[in-house]
Order: C-alpha cells, then sequence, then structure tokens
C-alpha cells in the first residue's frame, strides 16, 4: 500500500515514528530526573509476572487489531500489483483499437474482441513511439483467447490466452522453468512454448501433441518447452510464440491486436512515466482512431486501492474490538490504582505531589506499553496472514488469484506507533484520574467521598451540551449526516443528566432517565430518522457510532439499576442459606465499584452488540441472496464464446452438436457485451461501462428483478415487455444509482446516474448516450428501470434489446448464452457437455447454482472472517475479567479475611467470585444481544422495504449465539477459577494481619 486514509505511508511511518521517538525520549528524560519515582514505578513489573503477562496480553490486543488490518491491507495489495507484474511484465501502456477504460465486470471471460490494427497503422505507432524519449522498447503483439485439447492426457482449457510478439524485441525473451535464457525465434515450425499456469492446467509437459482452436480451424502444436513469462497478458495460462505464427494461426493476415510500449526504468518504476508517453502518442493515435492505455499504471493504481478499501474496512470493524481494548487499558490502571491506593495516600500525606503519583504510573504504564506494542504489531501481523489464508483456501479453485504473501516494515512501523500513542494516551488519562484521591480516605483505606458540584457548574454544564447537541442536529439537517444526528440528539439527552440532578433528583433517576433516553433515540427504526431529516445519509459509521452510544446508555441503565437484578436473584435463592448470603455477597460488590463494574459490563456488551449485528444482518443478506431462482434469473447454465469463433444461432448449433441432449436444454437465450462509453444526457465526459443487448427470448422468460422503476411502470414484467417492444429503452445495473444509504456498496465504474436515489419510489426515465469504442458510434437509450442487489454481477452494464444495438455491427453478436434446462437434467453435467462440444469456439460453461454456491461460499467465509477478526474483542473481556479476578484478590484480602472469620467457608468465598464474574458477563452478553437484534431488525427491516429485497427477512445465527455465549461463560469460569481458589485460601487471622 502507498496510502492509509489518503496519507502516504511512508510518510505516516516517518511521522508517527518520529512521535514515539519524542515521547519516549521525553520519559526517558523524566524517569533519569526522578529515578526514584521510575523505580516505583517500573518495580512492580518484575515483582507481580503473572498480572504483568496479563496486562502485557491484554495491552497488545489494541495494537494486533490495528496491525491485522494493516497487514491485510499490505497482502492484498502486493497480490494484486504482482498480479499486475505478471500480466504485463515490462509493458506500460498498450496501444490498440480497444480501450480498456471499461471495468471488468464480465464474469465469464473477455467481451466482444476489437479490430486488429493493419501492418500500416502499427507501423506508424512503432515509428511514433521509436520517437518518444521516455520509451525505451515498442513492438506489435496478439493476446488473444483460444480452446486448446492435450492429445496425450485429453484435457481441455477452453480459454488460454495465446501470446505472440516479435522475437527480436525485448518481448521476445523468455525464461524457462530452470532459468535458461529463451527466445521466440528459436521455436520450429509447429512448436509452442507453454508458460507454467498452462502446462498444470492441461496437464502438459515438453514434447507433448496439444490441439489448438482458433479462427475457426484445428491445429495441432508440440509443446517445446514450459517457460517463465510475465507480460503474455495475463496472470493465467498462456501459449507464446512468433508474431508470425500467430498470424497464420489465426489467419488474420499480416494484422496485429496491439502495440505495447515499455517506459523507461524497471517494471514498477516505468510507470512513472505514463503521462509523458501518452501525451507524446496522443496526436498519432487520435488520427488512427486508437487507444493509449496505460495498463500498468492503472493496475498497479487498482491495487494500492484494494488495499486501502480493504484496510478501511477492517479498521472500521476493529473498530469496535480496539474501543474494547481502550477501556480494558482504563481498567488495568484503575485496578491498580485501587490496589495502591493506601500506598498512594501515604506517599500524598508525606509531601508527594499529584503529578509525580501521574508520573509514576506513566512509567509503569510506558513499560507495559511499549512490550505490548513489538508483541501486539508482530501478533497482528501474523494474524493478517491467517486471515488471508482463510480467504485463500476457501476461494481457491481456477482462475483465483494466487495470494502473494508480503508485509512491509512501514506497516510494523505504523501499527507499532500507533498501538504506543493510543496506549500512553490513555494511561495518561487514567493516571491522571486515579491521582485526583482523598487522602484521609486513602490512607483509611475508605470509599471516595463524591465531589460535590455547585448549581452553577451544572447549568454550565447543561448550557454547553445543549447548544453542542442543537449544533450537530442543524449541521446534520445541512449535511443530511446521520452520525451528526445521532450524535446531537445524544448530546440533547445527556443534557438531562445535570438537569435533573440540578433539579434535585436522585442519582439513580438521573443516570436511568439519561441511559433510557439514549436507547430510544439510537434504537428507533430508520424511516423515523428520515422522517425527521428528508434524504437522510446512512453508511457503516453509523453502526460505529450508533454502536458506542448504545453501550453507554445501556451501561447506565443496567449499573444504576442493578438492585433490581439482585432481588429478582434473592427471590429466587434467598430461600438457601448457602446460596443466598454468596449471591448477595457477589452481587454487592460490582454495586460498590460502579465505574469499573460498567466499564467491564460495557466491554462485554460493545464487543457481543457487534458480534450480533454483523453476523444477523449479513446472514439474513447471505440467506436472501442464497436463492437459485433470484440468482438464475430464470436459467441454470450460463456460458461464453470466444470472440474470435462467435455462434451466430445458438439453437442450430445444439441441434448438431455432439454430445448433447436437446432435450435436456428447453430454452436458450442470448446476450451481446460490448465495452462502450456512456454519461447522461446533459453531463459531460464519458466515463467506461459495459453494454448489453439481450435477445427477445431472454427479456421474455427472465425473472431478474428491480430495485426502482420509472414512473408508469408498475411491475417488473412490465419493464422488460417495454424494453424488448420499444428500441431506445434500457434498464442498468444498481451499482450506477446513488444510495442514501450506502453500507459498503462497491463502485465498478465512474459512469452514475444522477438526479435520484435508489430508495425512492420511482424516478422519471433517463436519457443516457452510448459511444460505440470501436466505430465511435452513437446510441441514445433511456432508462426505466434499476436492477436489483440481488441480480448477480453477470447483468452489471447497460442492457437493452438486441435489436437496439444492432447499428453497432458484428461486435453486437451475442457471446454470451443462458440455457434452461430440463427437469431431471443435471445442470453441472449439461454446463460440461456444452463445453466440450464447443470446444473450439473457446465456450466457458458454468451451471448457476455452481456460481451461486461459490458466490455464496465466499461470502460465507469472509463474513465469518469478519466475525472472528470482531471476536478478538471476547478476548479483550476474558482479559479484563483475568486482571479484576486476579486484583480482586489483592485489594479484598481484608474484606475475604473478614467474612472468613463470620463463617463464610472456602467453597462460598470461592463461589462468591465465580457468581461475580458470570453476573458481569451475562448482563453484558444478555443486553449487547438483545440491543444488537434490534439494530439488525431495524437494518434488514430497511432493506426490505426496497424492490427486489421482497424476500429479504431477519435470520439470526441463533447456532452461533449460542456457541459464543458458552465460550463467553467457560470462558469466564476458567479465567476467574484460579483467582477464586486463591481468594478461597485466604486464612482469616493472615488477611486481617495484612497491610
Amino acid at each position: 500500500m502507498t496510502e492509509l486514509f489518503g496519507i502516504p505511508v511512508r510518510a505516516l511511518a516517518v511521522v508517527l515514528g518520529l512521535l514515539v521517538v519524542v515521547t519516549l525520549a521525553v520519559v526517558a528524560a523524566l524517569a533519569v530526573r526522578n529515578r526514584v519515582l521510575f523505580k516505583l514505578g517500573v518495580r512492580n513489573m518484575a515483582r507481580r509476572r503473572g498480572r504483568t503477562a496479563i496486562i502485557v496480553g491484554g495491552l497488545m490486543l489494541g495494537t494486533m487489531i490495528i496491525a491485522s488490518a494493516l497487514g491485510f491491507g499490505d497482502i492484498i495489495s502486493h497480490t494484486v500489483r504482482t498480479s499486475v507484474i505478471t500480466t504485463y511484465g515490462q509493458t506500460d501502456e498498450i496501444i490498440s483499437a480497444r480501450s480498456t477504460d471499461e471495468p471488468d465486470i464480465a464474469t465469464l471471460g473477455q467481451g466482444a474482441g476489437a479490430r486488429f490494427l493493419t501492418a500500416t497503422e502499427a507501423a506508424r505507432v512503432i515509428a511514433a513511439a521509436g520517437r518518444v524519449p521516455a520509451v525505451d522498447a515498442v513492438a506489435p503483439a496478439i493476446s488473444a483467447s483460444i480452446a486448446v485439447q492435450n492429445a496425450r492426457s485429453r484435457t481441455s482449457e477452453p480459454s488460454v490466452t495465446l501470446f505472440a510478439t516479435d522475437p527480436a524485441s525485448v518481448f521476445g525473451r523468455i525464461r524457462s522453468t530452470s532459468g535458461e535464457n529463451l527466445r521466440l525465434d528459436e521455436l520450429a515450425a509447429g512448436q509452442t512454448y507453454l508458460n507454467a499456469e498452462a502446462a498444470d492446467d492441461l496437464a502438459a509437459a515438453p514434447g507433448d501433441e496439444l490441439v489448438v482452436f482458433a479462427g475457426g480451424r484445428q491445429q495441432r502444436l508440440t509443446v517445446a518447452r514450459v517457460v517463465t513469462y510475465d507480460g503474455a497478458g495475463t496472470d493465467g495460462g498462456a501459449l507464446l510464440m512468433p508474431l508470425r505464427t500467430a498470424q497464420q494461426l489465426l489467419g488474420v493476415g499480416s494484422g496485429v491486436q496491439q502495440i505495447l510500449v515499455s517506459n523507461d526504468g524497471n517494471e514498477i518504476s516505468g510507470a512513472d512515466r505514463t503521462d509523458e508517453v501518452v501525451t507524446a502518442l496522443r496526436p498519432t493515435t487520435a488520427t488512427l482512431g486508437l487507444f493509449v492505455d496505460p495498463v500498468k499504471r492503472d493496475g498497479l493504481d487498482q491495487a494500492d486501492e484494494q488495499g486501502a478499501s480493504f484496510l478501511s474496512m477492517f479498521s472500521t470493524m476493529g473498530t469496535f474490538t480496539v474501543s474494547a481494548g481502550v477501556l480494558l487499558i482504563f481498567l488495568v490502571f484503575v485496578m491498580l490504582a485501587a490496589e495502591r491506593r493506601g500506598e498512594m495516600g501515604t506517599a500524598r500525606a508525606i509531601g508527594t505531589q499529584r503529578r509525580q503519583l501521574v508520573q509514576m504510573f506513566v512509567f509503569e504504564g510506558v513499560a507495559y506499553d511499549v512490550l505490548a506494542a513489538v508483541v501486539g504489531a508482530v501478533l497482528g501481523l501474523a494474524l493478517s496472514v491467517g486471515m488471508v489464508r482463510a480467504i485463500a483456501g476457501a476461494l481457491s479453485g481456477p482462475g483465483m488469484v494466487t495470494i502473494r504473501y508480503h508485509l512491509t516494515l512501514t506497516s510494523l512501523i505504523v501499527s507499532f506507533a500507533l498501538g504506543v500513542l493510543l496506549t500512553l494516551g490513555v494511561v495518561l488519562i487514567a493516571s491522571w484520574r486515579v491521582s485526583r484521591l482523598n487522602i484521609v480516605s486513602a490512607v483509611r483505606n475508605l470509599p471516595q467521598p463524591p465531589r460535590r458540584r455547585r448549581r452553577r457548574s451544572w447549568g454550565v454544564h447543561v448550557a454547553w451540551t445543549l447548544l453542542l447537541g442543537t449544533a450537530f442536529i442543524a449541521l446534520s439537517y445541512r449535511g443530511k449526516s446521520a452520525e451528526l444526528l445521532l450524535a446531537g440528539g445524544t448530546l440533547v439527552i445527556f443534557a438531562l443528566v445535570p438537569l435533573i440532578r440540578l433539579l434535585g433528583g436522585s442519582e439513580r433517576l438521573t443516570y436511568t432517565v439519561a441511559g433510557l433516553g439514549v436507547l430510544v433515540w439510537n434504537l428507533l427504526p430508520f424511516w423515523v430518522y428520515e422522517k425527521l431529516v428528508p434524504g437522510l445519509r446512512m453508511g457503516f459509521s453509523v453502526f460505529v457510532l450508533a454502536g458506542l452510544l448504545l453501550v453507554a446508555g445501556a451501561t447506565m441503565v443496567v449499573i444504576y439499576n442493578a438492585t433490581a437484578v439482585q432481588s429478582a436473584l434473592m427471590w429466587v435463592f434467598g430461600r438457601s442459606r448457602h446460596a443466598a448470603p454468596v449471591v448477595r455477597t457477589a452481587i454487592a460488590q460490582p454495586l460498590r465499584t460502579r465505574f469499573r463494574t460498567g466499564a467491564t459490563i460495557g466491554l462485554f456488551m460493545l464487543v457481543v452488540f457487534t458480534l450480533v449485528v454483523g453476523s444477523a444482518t449479513s446472514g439474513s443478506f447471505v440467506a436472501a441472496y442464497n436463492d437459485e431462482e433470484t440468482f438464475g434469473g430464470g436459467y441454470d447454465v450460463t456460458a461464453q464464446t470466444s470472440p474470435l469463433t462467435p455462434i451466430t444461432d445458438m439453437n442450430q448449433a445444439l441441434s448438431t452438436a455432439p454430445g448433447i441432449d436437446r432435450s435436456d436444454i428447453t430454452a436458450v437465450a442470448g446476450q451481446s457485451y460490448l465495452p462502450v462509453q456512456a454519461r447522461q444526457a446533459g453531463q459531460s465526459g464519458f466515463r467506461g461501462y459495459v453494454l448489453r443487448g439481450l435477445d427477445d427470448e431472454f427479456t421474455r422468460s427472465t425473472t431478474y428483478g428491480f430495485a426502482i422503476r420509472a414512473a408508469g411502470y408498475g411491475s417488473d414484467r412490465a419493464v422488460w415487455d417495454a424494453v424488448a417492444t420499444h428500441p431506445g429503452l434500457a434498464v442498468v445495473d444498481a451499482y450506477s444509482v446513488p444510495r442514501r444509504d450506502n453500507f459498503g456498496t462497491p463502485k465498478v465504474s465512474d459512469f452514475g446516474l444522477t438526479g435520484f436515489h435508489l430508495e425512492d419510489d420511482s424516478f422519471r426515465p433517463v436519457p443516457i448516450e452510448v459511444r460505440d469504442i470501436q466505430s465511435g458510434k452513437t446510441l441514445r437509450l433511456t432508462v426505466i428501470g434499476v436492477l436489483a442487489d440481488t441480480v448477480p454481477l453477470a447483468m452489471v452494464g447497460i442492457s437493452t434489446a438486441q435489436r437496439t444495438v444492432a447499428p453497432l455491427g458484428a461486435a453486437a453478436a451475442p457471446s454470451v448464452w443462458y440455457f434452461r434446462t430440463a427437469p431431471g437434467a443435471d445442470p453441472e453435467v449439461v454446463a460440461q457437455q456444452l463445453e466440450s462440444a464447443f470446444l473450439d469456439n473457446g465456450m466457458q460453461a458454468t451451471a448457476q447454482r455452481e456460481a451461486q454456491r461459490d458466490a455464496v461460499g465466499a461470502s460465507l467465509t469472509f463474513q465469518y472472517l469478519i466475525l472472528g477478526f470482531l471476536g478478538l474483542g471476547l478476548v479483550i473481556g476474558v482479559a479484563a475479567l483475568g486482571v479484576i479476578s486476579a486484583r480482586s484478590v489483592v485489594e479484598r484480602r481484608q474484606q475475604i479475611g473478614v467474612l472468613r472469620a463470620i463463617g463464610f467457608q472456602a467453597r462460598m468465598v470461592q463461589m462468591t467470585f465465580l457468581v461475580e464474574s458470570l453476573f458481569i458477563t451475562l448482563t453484558g452478553v444478555v443486553v449487547g444481544a438483545v440491543l444488537g437484534l434490534v439494530v439488525a431488525a431495524n437494518v434488514i427491516s430497511d432493506a426490505a422495504d426496497q424492490p427486489g429485497m421482497e424476500n429479504l427477512a431477519l435470520k439470526p445465527p441463533w447456532t452461533a449465539l449460542g456457541i459464543i455465549l458458552v465460550v463467553v461463560v467457560i470462558s469466564t469460569i476458567l479465567t476467574t477459577w484460579l483467582p477464586s481458589v486463591k481468594a478461597s485460601r485466604t486464612y482469616p487471622a493472615t488477611a486481617l494481619r495484612y497491610e
């Protein structure tokens, strides 16, 4: 990756690294100046190694989340970059009659082929490129898809790239798999080189005879060597041969498909001179009607964008876990302060200043911090490798990108620096808070007396909070921001806290009313917010903000009403003379330390809320998409043929095709695919996109639905009938229309419509202009429908009737085919028969249920990966319980001694600690799950109201949630078990003498 949040990664690493160095230098200077305080601060690490391990383990999780997100982005970016280098090699620009500006979204391979350049055109372009100082090599080439069969193994591949170029050029240099330097002109007549990928796909070895199907003819070639070559126009299988041999094989005379241009520099740095080369070549190519495509630079930019996209997604998702980590850090130092309260009170009594106490905690915190950041950064990068391996395992198969594992030093530095600075910031705040103690109460180990605020202070808090909340709400109307609306309303509600106290309300009443208000405000159905602010826009960040606010509100309600829970438990267990004292004592301690208890409950609540919302919503959407009829659009098999060998009449071809039972196929529909440039009428600038021509059979029988229809069309069928019968009408995919609620919808092209949103009830028909890249002809179309989100990527683009695109000539001939199979016929078997029968046409056929299964399987794998990433927060929660339980034994040693002295048995003491931990854990888990289900229901309800999503319903993964609950409970018991055993073994005499 080159950028992180829009900032160059190298620059960010340098800045953060300097900040860490300066920060640690300041701490070191303070340590040198105050050596006694430094020794007092860090001595506890060696004295209590077990606790140190728990603290470091908890602190490192925040860094681990950051590092794993950065590592994931690194690997994805490097994988795509490697794929780009493998595809283009030394080629930086490609000059051809077809622009590659259109998005790469043809799910079955290439679309329509571009015309071949004549020898004269190629010569003019090569001469012009030779005069550009920034160009170091230029050569003509052919890169076309053909079908190949290994005569020995009988293995067939319907789509293998045939690459050919001038053997005398730099592009003709090849290396064998054993490392020998080879050239294309060393091939004898009837020989070809195979790259390693093609050799694997065809189970081929040197000396094997291949049957090549191209240009409507068959030709036999012998494999001379298996080679390694970057630049064949693919990162998959390829045949390599001299240009003249390929021209004869394809029957194109002296025509060439493209001109390859290599800039000065290596395979990476050459792309930096692309603008200079494109500008110099444009006069010549424009005259000839050709395009200069900066393929290398665009590919590298796309790699960085994809890496940054994954980083942004994981960083956003990890916000909840990082927040839980921040709470854990805060809890750690609050516990440390509680444990050393008497010591700090004595220190203050003999003259130690507050700032010196803060320094002691900072010294200790920095020691934990640096160690945790180092371990967390390394483990985080290792975690990213594991996550990518999980995805790679799920997505492995033919045609899938090979994952290239690569982690950068800059990511390690950035994650380490962010971990150190984040943790240190929390340590400073926590240290400042714990230093504010009453000396007398601390020395006597009495509760801290409550601070009394003057009425004037309460009034100022009310005024400022109301002012800020009102400002946020006003800005939400202006910017249509859901985040500002939720934050503003919450601030207004929080103003009730000082207001009710000002009016004399009790603490319990105050925080209960405020907490309930926050819950109600942030759990309202989405349509309520949209009524309040028309045109309100929502994104995934709404969930992050709403989750944090909901957890804050729910924690206040739970903590200040826990006595009701205690009463309910006593009503159940109060009749047992053994259980009653255990339950009462176990619940009394959390009520005594409300802040600590609230932070721990909030930690669990936050993590479980995220898990439930994520799993319930993603699972519901996956279930909605996992519908074969919806995915297939009424067809069972889809196929695509090579543009070099098209099939003009599929029904006629089926009747004579060998190995196919015609009764197994009941319907056939055709679709053409053309790269075009499109724009909305009245807008400036065409954008690359694709145009699909649908034949009458497709428009008559498809079941694909629409998210929104133009005014006047009352049903999906009415739209399809209008497209079929009225030339010039068209529909577009859902990615081409803006959304008010955008929860990570991908962008597939710069083309888009304006003037309405996908969530609207209808829209006025939108005129658009579509320009054919090859012929320059322009079609004027009118969009009357937007396809539903459940429609697969195979329909991405602008779709219209086949007769509408007929004026574009042979390029508009159908190349994508849909087949409906008869009842009882196996679509996967039919797909194999089609590929075998039309091998010489390069047909690739796929059963729709197989494609659907792969798509759903990939979605589920990614969903589980995200949930596992979020589930790290449960580790933080368990670590928090471990810290609290371990330190509670020390902090409450005298209390334990008193309990044992008045008759508590060792088993009762142990059960007290276990029940206390279970109370905290179960409260957080249950409340978090309930909040998550309500929010998930709101999301699904809002999405289900959109046309085309009628089959969407909330389907929580009850089994997964149950497993999570069981794992959390078991982990809580295991974490608390050792501290509880230690507490039960405390002798009264020893505990009561403890100072």
